[in-house]
Parts: C-alpha cells; structure tokens; sequence
C-alpha cells in the first residue's frame, strides 16, 4: 500500500535554523548525524507565471518563473527538496480562460511549466473544480506530479483525487496529505464535480494521517484551506457545510503534521525571510512530542514558502529518521529576476493571451464607472443587469459591484476592460423565486447600509461584493428603517404593479449566489430554489459578446432604486 517515489538530488549544502537548541543541532549537522528537509510550497497561483498583469497590461512582481529563479536556488544549495502546490491554478487570468475554453485541445500552459519546474504535489483548489470536471481531469493526466484531495470522496468511498503521496529524500519518508475546502457546494454547482462529496477536513485528516504517520519520518499537510476557522463559519453553519477554513483545526486536534501548508485564503503565514525576526510565534503549535509548523504563500506567487525540518537517523529499519526541529519563512519574489527558461518556454502562450485580451470588442460613447454603484443606480450596473437578462430570459437580475474603483473612458473598449469590470469567473443561473422571497433577498443585501450620527456608512461587517442590487423591478431602501424591514414600494417594472409576493418570478444571477455564496438565499429561505437555466459560458463571458453585439454603448440608468435617508 506504502509506495514511497525515490528522490535524489546532485549536490548537498546543508543549512543551520535559528532555533532553540541551535548549538546542539549545529553539532548533529555538522558531524553527519542529523540531515535537512526543505520543502517549498506555493499557493493560489491562479493562472500567474509571467510577471505581467493582463487586465493592466503592465509589468507585475509576482509568477512562476520568478518563483523559479528561487526554486532553482534552493535546490542548486540543498540536497533534500520537495516542492509542492496548495491549489487553485487553474483559473484567474485571461491566460488560463483562453486555453481552458477556447485553444482547449493544446498542453495546458499551467501544467507545461509545473511539469518543468518539477513540482512533486499538488492539492486540488476550489477555483480549479469550478473549471469544470473536462477541464480539470485533462490537467490532471497531463500532470507530472500527484493530484491530492483525501476529503472529496465518490459514493463507493473511493477518493476521486489522490487522497496522499509519498517520498523517500535520499532515504528520509515523507507523506504529504492533501485536503480542498469543503465549502465548495456554497459556490459551485454539483455538475461540477459529479458524485463528489466533500467531507469535513478534520475528520478526513483524522483517518488519512493515522494510517500514514506510522510510515513516514515526516508529515505533510497541504491543503487548500485558511487557518482562520471563524470566516464564514457562520454561513457554513447555516448551510450545514464543514467549516470552510479548518487547516488550523487539523493541525491543532491532530498532532501527527509536522508542517501544514495553508492555502485559499491568499492570507499569507510566516516571517519574510530567512533571517527575520520571528516576532509572532503563532504558527508554531507546540506538542507533547513534536510541534506542528504552520505556513501560507499568500497568492499569485508572490511568495515561496519555506519549511526546513532537521532530522536525525534512528537505529529503527521501519522509519530511519526522527524529526529533531522544524523551523519556516516565506521568501518575497517581487525583487527575484523571473527565470529566462520559464519565460521562453511560456512565450507563445504569453503572446496569443496578449492577442485575446487586447481584442476591440465594442465602442463607448460616454465613460463608465462603478464609483457611486453601491449608493445609487448606474449605467456600470445597469449593463450588467441587461447582459444577464438578455442572456438569461430572467424577470428580475440580481448583482453586485466588486469592484467600486472601476472606471472606463469613453472610445474602444477591449477584452482586457471587460475583466477589470467583472473580475471573477461566475456562470449565469436562472432561479425560481417567490416575490417574498426576493424582497427578502433585498432585505438581506440591504444590510449593507448603516445610519451613524446621521451619516451613511456601508457596513464594516459585509463585504462589498455581497450587496446585490436588482433590476427588472423598482424600489426603494429606507436606511431609517432597522433592518429586515427597509424595502419599500416594491414593483415590477414591465407592468407597474407592485411585486406579487406569492407570485414565482424567474430571477439571474450569479452561480456564486444561486449555489449559498454571501448566506442571501439561506436568508431569503431560498436555498433550495429550483434552478431552471445555467449558463455554459462565464458572466464576464456573456459580457463580452453582449457588448459587441452593440457595437456602440452609450452607458444609461434607468434610477430603478434609491436610497431613502
């Protein structure tokens, strides 16, 4: 069953850590009684390996092949190195949309360079399930290295990633475990990810580490979850989920990992820099018999991070080595030259995504901007609301705006704005509602504002993103009422009468919202509304062919709601 994949590397320069008992590791080290691991980890990549923004068009500090250049340095300077991944890759430029949905058929980018740079393991993200099973199964049997993910399991109870890898580092038995959030059923459709069930991390890591532990000298956990346990544990609750963010919870009820790597939360764990003070010890979690060794990448490789274990050979044939001290840092690779061997090797694909994202699709008579989206009425949101009517044949359109800094001159307008102007990869639904439940969807979302010393402030407890405005509907929100009670004069536009509550009325909106994203349909008691239409393109999809369909827009609103104060 215990499979261990043999790893050697040419050369050997091993590396003292600022640690307690310094002294006496140094003296292990330095007489060959005591080796090192290091194990290198990157997270949320999201579709980043040239250092270049595509929305911007501009230079960036962050991608694989700067990631690379410090890879490479590692391994060049140490003998025992494994690499690994904490998830979602697969989507998050236009890079990634354009060979995941459009040249489908080639190499993918993002493997291609992974394969390259020789990653050892890799945990499944939610962001790269939301690519849909086509696209993530492709990827998967294009991998050089492991696909992890023990807690999604298949009704026979087999796991349909791998659930754990194993290596032997010139002699040292490495395990690596890999978990993925289970709050995935919060935002994405079931079609998704057909027959998988995504158990409690927990629980699973509690089963999968007892039956690895007793075989390796070290335990890895990789998983694609934050260490903030409290974030969104109240909408998870609601809708009967795992907790979302449970990788502190593994490794703080299950003493077995001697490193946990942290992924999704794009929160990033530990000092910058090898030689930096350690000022908050709080990703070391001290056990009986060993400590357990907490760490996050952040996002966009941005960071690589850092785990150097020591250990020391035992007289034992079963497991050879015993963890003596762990220690970890991120390493910052804004200042890191990106690798000459990476960007060759992405260059065709750096240029046909330039190609696409630099693609005139339509023409502004007037600017357009989200500036003033989340207090009144505007053509910004209003063009989204016609997009997904048109594409939806929906009554009613739900949205929000996710990003308030959002502006757009007037004149051509190309691929690149469109992704400025809906930044996340969210397909279009078409739900059934009731008119109560959509003026309580409202009434949710209407929690945005507050009234403080006679000023109006957005809620510093709800993000932006989750206010949803509507249209194909008029009404008003009046803030000096308490909340669950402000939407007033609701009514339908298409026949001025006011909203029928018990009529069904078919409702757009996202697929983040349609599936639990935000709590708004739980709230509304419309968490199991019928689905009637999804989309097979993304929002920021549809946009993009609504909008050269027109050809020319001039940006209008129609003022279908307000604000009463």
């Amino acid at each position: 069953m215990f499979r261990f994949q043999s790893l050697k590397r040419l050369s050997r320069n091993i590396t003292i850590i600022p640690i307690l008992l310094l002294s006496v590791l140094a003296s292990l080290l330095f007489a060959g009684q005591a080796d090192t691991l290091y194990i290198l980890q990157t997270t949320d990549v999201h579709g980043r390996i040239y250092p270049y923004n595509y929305v911007t068009d501009q230079p960036a500090p962050y991608g694989l092949a700067r990631a690379y250049s410090k890879i490479t340095e590692y391994r060049l300077k140490h003998q025992n190195v494994l690499l690994i991944d904490s998830g979602d890759l697969l989507q998050g430029t236009p890079l990634t949309y354009y060979f995941n949905k459009i040249e489908d058929t080639r190499l993918n980018p993002m493997i291609l360079i992974m394969n390259y740079m020789g990653y050892d393991a890799f945990t499944v993200g939610n962001h790269d399930i939301e690519q849909g099973v086509e696209v993530y199964y492709k990827a998967m049997k294009e991998s050089n290295f492991a696909w992890l993910s023990a807690n999604g399991v298949l009704p026979d109870g087999r796991t349909f990633f791998e659930p754990y890898t194993l290596f032997e580092v010139n002699g040292i038995r490495v395990g690596v475990l890999g978990l993925t959030t289970p709050g995935i059923p919060m935002w994405l459709d079931s079609t998704l990810y057909p027959g998988i069930d995504w158990e409690d991390m927990v629980q699973s890591a509690r089963y999968w580490a007892e039956q690895i532990r007793p075989h390796v000298d070290v335990l890895v956990g990789s998983f694609h979850a934050g260490f903030n346990a409290d974030y969104s544990a109240e909408q998870t609750d609601r809708l009967g989920l795992p907790n979302e963010n449970a990788s502190r919870l593994v490794a703080e009820q299950i003493p077995l990992f001697d490193v946990v790597f942290a992924g999704h939360s794009h929160r990033q764990i530990g000092r910058k820099g090898k030689t930096a003070p350690q000022k908050d010890a709080s990703n070391f979690l001290p056990f009986t018999e060993r400590t357990t060794l907490l760490l996050n990448a952040g996002s966009w490789a941005q960071n690589l991070a850092v785990a150097q274990i020591i250990v020391q050979p035992t007289d034992s044939d079963r497991l050879p080595y015993k963890v003596l001290a762990v220690d970890g840092w991120l390493e910052p690779l804004n200042d890191v030259p990106a690798s000459k061997a990476i960007i060759d090797l992405a260059l065709p694909f750096h240029k046909k995504t330039l190609e696409y994202t630099r693609t005139v699709i339509c023409t502004l008579t007037d600017s357009l901007s989200a500036a003033k989206a989340r207090w009144q009425d505007t053509p910004f949101m209003d063009l989204i609301h016609q997009t997904q009517l048109h594409f939806s044949g929906a009554d009613i359109s739900f949205a929000a705006c996710f990003d308030d800094r959002f502006a757009l001159p007037s004149g051509a307008v190309r691929v690149k704005d469109v992704y400025k102007m809906y930044r996340y990869e969210n397909f279009l639904y078409t739900v059934e509602m009731t008119g109560q439940q959509i003026k309580d969807f409202l009434e949710y979302s209407a929690r945005y504002y507050q009234l403080k010393d006679g000023k109006l402030i957005p809620n510093p407890k709800m993000a932006g993103y989750n206010y949803d405005m509507a249209e194909g509907i008029s009404y008003k929100i009046d803030v000096r009422k308490p909340v669950g009670r402000r939407i007033v004069d609701l009514t339908e536009l298409k026949t001025g009468q006011p909203l029928n509550l018990k009529k069904t009325y078919r409702v757009a909106m996202n697929s983040y919202r349609a599936t639990g994203g935000g709590g708004h349909m739980a709230a509304a008691k419309a968490k199991n509304a019928p689905i009637i239409f999804k989309s097979d393109q993304e929002i920021r999809n549809l946009l993009i062919e609504y909008m050269k369909a027109q050809k020319v827009i001039s940006p209008r609103a129609n003022g279908n709601w307000k604000i009463i104060r």
